[in-house]
Parts: C-alpha cells; sequence; structure tokens
C-alpha cells in the first residue's frame, strides 16, 4: 500500500471517525414520491438507475395504495398512515361543507384536527428534530398550529435539480438540520394524463425520473451521506388510457335541475338536490345495467375493504366509479379534445379499484436500516408511517392523536438488522483497531456505490 492510499484512507477513517459529519444525531430519511409511477415503468433499458436501485434496496414486487387511487388521497395516506374514511381526504376535487367545490383547501385536508401527518409527529418528538417538506400534497398547511421546520409550497416551474439542491441543504441545515424530509415530484403524471400509458411523451418522463434518481444519489454522496442517509423511492398510483368513445356522458342520465356533480376521471360525487334523491339514484342504477360502463354505490353500498364509506363527508351523496378503461367526461377532458379528434383522442386517467394492476404503485427502499437486494412481499401504503416512526424512534403520538391504520408488521420484513452494541464500527472514536478501520474504509470505498 503506497504512501498516498495509506493517507487517504487515514483521512477516511478520520472523517467516519468525526461524529461532526453526523448532519444530524437522529436515523436521516429522505422520501420520495413520484407522481403515477406504475412499477412496471422499471426496465433496464429505459430505467437503468432505478432498476439498479432496486436491486440494492429492499423493495417489494408492487406497493397496495388505497382507493380511490388518487393523488391527494395516497400522499395524505402515507404522511398519516389512515385510510381515506379516516384523514377524510376522498378525491382530488370533492365537496365542502356547503356542498361546493373543494380542490386543494385547508378544510379538505383537516377533516379531522386530531390527524398528525408524520412530519409534524417527527418534530414534535423533540430532541432536535427537524422536518422538511417540498411540495407535498397538504404540507404547507399547518397541522395542530405547527408547520415544519422547512416547507416548500408546489410550483411546477422549480426544476427538479433544485429542488433536490433544497432538499439537500435542509439536510445540511447548520442550525435545524432535518431529519425526515418528503419530496413530491409530477411527474409521470402529469404528462400521462394528457398523452396515455404507453406514449412517446410518457416515456421521455420515465427517463427524467431515473435521470432524477441518478441525480439525488451523486447529491447524497458529494456530501458524503451515503453511510447515514436511508431514501425511500414511491409512487402513488399508476394510470390507464380511456379514448373517446369509453367516455360517459352522465349528462345522458341526471341533470343540473335535480343534483349537483362533483367529477375527475373515472370517479363522481353526485349531490342530490332536496328531495330528488331516490329519482337520481334510479336513473343512474338504470343506466348502469343498461350500459355496464360504470357502477353507482350509496353510501352504505360502498365497498368495506375500500374504507371509505365511514365519514361524515359523503352524507346525503352518492358515488359513481367508471369501469376500467372508461371515465366521465369533464372540463379537462374538453380540454384536451379541443387539440386533437375524437378519433386520436387518448388521455390517462386513473382512480379505479385499488386492486386492479394498472393502479399499483412501486416502493423501494435502501440505506442502512434496509435490507439489501432483497425482494419483499407487498404491502399497503397505510403501513409506511408506522414504519418511519419505528426506524426514526419516533415518541408515541399524544392522547387524543388518531392512530393509524396501519402496521409495522407487515413491513418489518424491510429492515436491517440493528447495529450490534459496538457503536460507530471499527472507525468510532477510541477504537484500539487500525487495521479494523482500514478495512472498514477499504470497504466504505467499494459499497459507495449502494444505491445505484
Amino acid at each position: 500500500m503506497t504512501l498516498s492510499i495509506v493517507a487517504a484512507v487515514a483521512a477516511l477513517c478520520a472523517i467516519l471517525a468525526d461524529p461532526a459529519i453526523s448532519v444530524t444525531s437522529h436515523p436521516l430519511l429522505l422520501v420520495v414520491s413520484f407522481d403515477g409511477f406504475h412499477p412496471d415503468y422499471v426496465r433496464p433499458d429505459v430505467t437503468p438507475h432505478l432498476a439498479r436501485f432496486r436491486l440494492a434496496s429492499a423493495s417489494p414486487p408492487y406497493m397496495r395504495n388505497v382507493f380511490p387511487t388518487k393523488t391527494f388521497v395516497n400522499h395524505f395516506t402515507v404522511a398519516t398512515g389512515l385510510y381515506p374514511e379516516t384523514h377524510g381526504v376522498l378525491d382530488n376535487y370533492m365537496f365542502d361543507r356547503h356542498n361546493r367545490s373543494m380542490h386543494y383547501t385547508y378544510e379538505q385536508f383537516h377533516y379531522n384536527e386530531n390527524v398528525v401527518p408524520i412530519w409534524t409527529q417527527n418534530e414534535n418528538s423533540g430532541g432536535g428534530r427537524h422536518s422538511g417538506v417540498m411540495m407535498w400534497p397538504g404540507s404547507e398547511f399547518p397541522y395542530q398550529g405547527k408547520t415544519s421546520t422547512h416547507v416548500a409550497v408546489y410550483n411546477y416551474s422549480t426544476p427538479w435539480s433544485s429542488r433536490v439542491d433544497t432538499v439537500i441543504s435542509w439536510i445540511k441545515d447548520d442550525k435545524k438540520p432535518a431529519n425526515l424530509v418528503f419530496a413530491y415530484f409530477e411527474e409521470p403524471d402529469n404528462t400521462g394524463h394528457v398523452f396515455g400509458v404507453g406514449s412517446h411523451e410518457i416515456k421521455n418522463q420515465i427517463v427524467r425520473v431515473d435521470t432524477t434518481v441518478k441525480y439525488i444519489v451523486e447529491r447524497i454522496k458529494e456530501e458524503n451521506l451515503e453511510n447515514k442517509i436511508n431514501l425511500i423511492l414511491l409512487s402513488d398510483h399508476g394510470m390507464d388510457t380511456v379514448t373517446y368513445d369509453r367516455i360517459i356522458y352522465l349528462d345522458n342520465y341526471i341533470s343540473n335541475k335535480t343534483c349537483k356533480v362533483e367529477v375527475t376521471g373515472p370517479n363522481a360525487f353526485i349531490n342530490p338536490n332536496p328531495g330528488k334523491y331516490d329519482e337520481v339514484y334510479s336513473n343512474l342504477k338504470n343506466a348502469s345495467k343498461t350500459h355496464g360502463t360504470f357502477d353507482v354505490f350509496k353510501k352504505e353500498q360502498l365497498l368495506d375493504r375500500w374504507h371509505m364509506k365511514n365519514t361524515d363527508r359523503l352524507n346525503g351523496l352518492l358515488y359513481v366509479l367508471a369501469k376500467p378503461g372508461y371515465a366521465f367526461w369533464d372540463e379537462y377532458f374538453k380540454d384536451l379534445l379541443k387539440h386533437t379528434t375524437k378519433e386520436k383522442f387518448k388521455a390517462g386517467t386513473h382512480g379505479y379499484d385499488n386492486e386492479e394492476p394498472p393502479m399499483r404503485a412501486f416502493f423501494m427502499a435502501s440505506g442502512p436500516l434496509f435490507k439489501r437486494n432483497f425482494t419483499a412481499q407487498p404491502f399497503d401504503n397505510v403501513d409506511i408511517y408506522p414504519l418511519i416512526s419505528h426506524v426514526m424512534d419516533l415518541k408515541q403520538l399524544a392522547s387524543n392523536a388518531v392512530r393509524p391504520n396501519g402496521t409495522v408488521a407487515a413491513v418489518e420484513q424491510l429492515l436491517a438488522e440493528r447495529p450490534g452494541s459496538r457503536a460507530g464500527g471499527p472507525c468510532a472514536k477510541g477504537s484500539l483497531s487500525v487495521v479494523a478501520c482500514v478495512a472498514s474504509a477499504a470497504m466504505t470505498l467499494r459499497t459507495a456505490s449502494r444505491y445505484l
């Protein structure tokens, strides 16, 4: 071993041994969501960095999301560990308490003031814990009067690389380093809605996601965080394609003289006018039987496994769900049709039953706390909150807080064994084994690419 190599190894040992490089004394976790990214999008020829990341991570073939398979619904489930009927976010667009349209409002995310997102609970656990939330749906609102230490409100025009750099700066903050960070990226969902699954345009966005994962890993390495940080990549749902001949016009069966309608894609809330409930239900039920392209539900008829019906937000409403491959005509589809023909019309949509394979989400976890090259059994995204709470050593929720519906039992399979009593390893200060330190340093050099 030459003198220069010895010096390099010695320098690396000093870095490994120095507790000052620990940006936080707590476990460090970064959770990144790519909206609408289906697990089948991961292919070595299209997404080589994601494919390698999966090999180095603990990952199931897919992750079960909640119904309806929508963005706000599932991101808030990940953040709270709760089913929609408990946290109250039932769709991206829904009726408020005055039966008006509601989209991304404080009220929408505050059905129950005792719901505590994980980023709030992290800071409630004290000990110098700080959270960062980068454009995650619902994250800029205060919960129980508190907002996270670091917050970035959604802005589509912010370059993805800038978002990553900001996240890293929160983790490296001198005064309030974040130990838990959530980051949201809106693709390939946005493009998929316009051009549909399998389009050249959505493929470009899938490649963009892969490039961004590569950049995240590079930034982690640049900051010497690869042996400290735990990185979770996930999505909220998949997507399906709808053609014009599979568009359903609800106006053929109901009118604004008998009800108000809030519709997005395959999902619709129907609010019958006073005295019109039975008439509206009968008309929709007859149409559903005749055409077989959608189902209509009274609140009590919603499937138990959807965990959606036990909420006051559905009182007096009917719920309509299109069959897979169908969707309801709305203003969004109307705008898309202005730029194409009925024959060429193709749009991506989601919101279908969460048991439909095209709606599945993906999950990958890598870092010191997780197993490597481990294929896990599928689990539910309500279990992510208990997983994070467990690995981050967060304190118990307050007695008045809503307990998560998920459990850690199904996700314990992802976890690596906790380190033993030799805190800090052979390179910790006070270690007597220089040989062990050199060996550890060499191993660190060889495994620096653990994320790819």
